[in-house]
C-alpha cells in the first residue's frame, strides 16, 4: 500500500473477535483502491487477535492496547493516533466491498470541502445472508447541511435510513477536536458525536452499497440502556436550536414508546410515570395529524408504490 502517499488510514477497531476480524481484515486486503494505510487496533481483553495477526497478517501494522480500553475510549485513541488527513474506524464485525475506498475517494473529489463521508450497506445477519439496506437516497449523494438535517434521518416519524457508523471517512483535523463524550448518550453517543461533527460542516453519503454492516446477537445496539437514551434525549434537548423542537418531541415518543412497551427494561416503573409517558404520547399522537410532513411522508409512501 502506498503508505507515503496516503490521505486515508483505516484502523479496524478489534475486540475479542478474532472470526469476524479475519473477514473484516481480508475485506480490507481486497481494495481495489489501495492508497490508504491500514491499522489492526487491537482493543480485545484475551490473547487471540494478536496471536492471528502475527501468524496471518504480520505485514500489517499492528497496535494492541494496553491496558484494555472502553469502546469509546478505544475509539477516542484510534482517532487521536491518526497522522493522515482522513481516518475510517471500521468495526471488525463488518466487510467491505473492493469498491469502497475508489467510491469514497470519488465522494471525496467531488465534495472535497466536507468534514466526513459514509456510504450505503448492505445489512447481513450472522450467516451473510442479506437483511435489507441500510438507507433510501434515489441513487443519488445526500448532503447533510446541518445538525437538523442529520437528526431528523435519525430520530424524525419518517426517518428513510442513516449512513452506518463504521461506513464513515472523517477529516481528521475536524475529529480530533471533538473527542466522544459518554455523557452524551452513553452506548449512544456516536449519534450525539456525529451531530457536533456536523456542526463543522457538510457530510456526504454515497448511495453505493460499499460496506456489509453485520448484524448479530453480539452487536452492542441489542441491548437497551434505558439511562443512556435518557442521557441522549438530554444532549438534543440542550441542543434544540439546532435540532429543531419537532426532532425531540419525535425522539421522546419514540423513547416513552418502548419504555412503556418494556416496561423500561423489565423494571417495575410508578404508574404515575408510566401515565406521564401515555398522556405525552396521546398528545403527540394527535399533534401530529397537523404536521405537513405526515402527509409529505404519506406521498413519498404513495408515490413509491404507484411507481
Amino acid at each position: 500500500m502506498g503508505f507515503a502517499l496516503a490521505k486515508l488510514t483505516i484502523f479496524i477497531q478489534c475486540y475479542n473477535r478474532p472470526a469476524y476480524a479475519k473477514l473484516a481484515i481480508e475485506s480490507v486486503l481486497r481494495q481495489t483502491n489501495r492508497e490508504f494505510r491500514l491499522v489492526i487496533s487491537d482493543n480485545s481483553t484475551n490473547d487471540e487477535m494478536q496471536r492471528l495477526a502475527s501468524s496471518e497478517f504480520p505485514a500489517i501494522e499492528y497496535r494492541r492496547r494496553v491496558p484494555h480500553l472502553s469502546a469509546l475510549a478505544h475509539f477516542n485513541k484510534s482517532v487521536s493516533d491518526a497522522d493522515t488527513e482522513f481516518i475510517c474506524l471500521f468495526h471488525d464485525d463488518d466487510m467491505m466491498n473492493p469498491g469502497y475506498v475508489d467510491a469514497m475517494m470519488e465522494s471525496m473529489e467531488r465534495y472535497p470541502k466536507a468534514v466526513a463521508y459514509a456510504c450505503n450497506a448492505e445489512i447481513i445477519d450472522e450467516h451473510g445472508s442479506p437483511r435489507g439496506v441500510s438507507f433510501e437516497s434515489g441513487n443519488a449523494h445526500i448532503i447533510i447541511g446541518n445538525p437538523r438535517a442529520l437528526a431528523g434521518r435519525y430520530f424524525s416519524r419518517f426517518p428513510n435510513g442513516i449512513a452506518p457508523f463504521p461506513a464513515y471517512i472523517h477529516r481528521s483535523s475536524v475529529v480530533k477536536q471533538i473527542p466522544i463524550d459518554p455523557g452524551t448518550g452513553g452506548k449512544y453517543s456516536d449519534v450525539a458525536w456525529l451531530l457536533e461533527i456536523s456542526k463543522r460542516g457538510s457530510i456526504v453519503w454515497n448511495p453505493q452499497k460499499q460496506i456489509l454492516y453485520r448484524m448479530h446477537a453480539e452487536n452492542d445496539g441489542v441491548f437497551e440502556s434505558a439511562r443512556d437514551r435518557l442521557r441522549l434525549l438530554g444532549y438534543l434537548k440542550s441542543n434544540r436550536s439546532l435540532v429543531g423542537p419537532s426532532i425531540i418531541d419525535d425522539y421522546r415518543f419514540f423513547l416513552y414508546k418502548k419504555f412503556c412497551k418494556n416496561q423500561i427494561a423489565g423494571r417495575k416503573v410508578a404508574v404515575r410515570t408510566l401515565n406521564i409517558f401515555k398522556r405525552y404520547m396521546s398528545i403527540y399522537r394527535f399533534r401530529r395529524f397537523f404536521r405537513a410532513e405526515t402527509y409529505a411522508y404519506l406521498y413519498y409512501k404513495l408515490t413509491r408504490i404507484s411507481g
